[in-house]
């Protein structure tokens, strides 16, 4: 399924507009965006960078939600419900993200009222894809809970190895991908020894480094364990 980018649904006047509400801003990698329960409600487009988007389950825990990219927007649902923020967002690399107070995006959906409508089709893309792995999670053995998400961080937040399949992925802990899976961390760090047995995964030289060998092949493998 194609990755459905907020800015690319825009037109030139309207890309105009938007930039003409706003300022850019940088954040550093692992600098925090937004953070649950903030009353500061702006919304974002991002320029450059990814940013990692995380919840919290009822149990306390955290759960890995979605990658946020160039041309994604963050922050929309807070600016215009006027309610405080429901996930945290976390810069993965250095990211630039053209930034709208809540006052400015009020502004701009008041005058241009095509901006509704964009903002709409990408909440409905995101609630079909947040219930498509919701079924997932439900039914899924840790294995494939932990490879699924192993292949989504390679694809949307790895750094690709010159010269090989490979994709490294940086900053994640055993504890994340045990919350993010809902498993415990003895589980993680079982799968993840036999995912490095099977040539599908390498633990990298510095702390919470991963390499993903071939992400293609772990999917496909993933496919296997589902079929057995």
């Amino acid at each position: 399924m194609a990755i459905l980018r907020f800015w690319d649904m825009l037109d030139d006047t309207e890309k105009a507009a938007l930039s003409s509400f706003g300022r850019a801003r940088a954040y550093r990698a692992g600098q925090r965006l937004v953070a649950e329960t903030d009353v500061d409600c702006w919304t974002g487009v991002i320029a450059e960078g990814t940013c990692r988007v995380t919840g919290t389950r009822e149990d306390g825990s955290r759960s890995y939600l979605a990658a946020r990219g160039p041309g994604d927007i963050i922050g929309e649902m807070a600016a215009v419900r006027g309610a405080r923020r429901t996930a945290e967002v976390t810069a993965v690399t250095g990211v630039v993200v053209h930034v709208l107070p809540a006052s400015k995006f009020q502004r701009l959906l008041e005058t241009h009222p095509s901006f509704t409508r964009h903002l709409l089709t990408v909440a409905l893309d995101r609630l079909q894809e947040a219930d498509r792995r919701r079924s997932e999670v439900a039914v899924a053995a840790t294995e494939v809970r932990l490879s699924r998400l192993l292949v989504r961080l390679a694809r949307t937040e790895g750094i690709a190895v010159p010269d090989s399949r490979g994709v490294v992925l940086y900053g994640i802990a055993q504890t994340d991908l045990a919350e993010w899976c809902g498993v415990s961390r003895a589980s993680v760090q079982r799968q993840l020894r036999r995912l490095a047995a099977e040539g599908l995964l390498r633990a990298g030289p510095r702390r919470r480094e991963l390499t993903v060998l071939d992400p293609d092949e772990l999917m496909a493998s993933t496919l296997r364990t589902r079929s057995l």
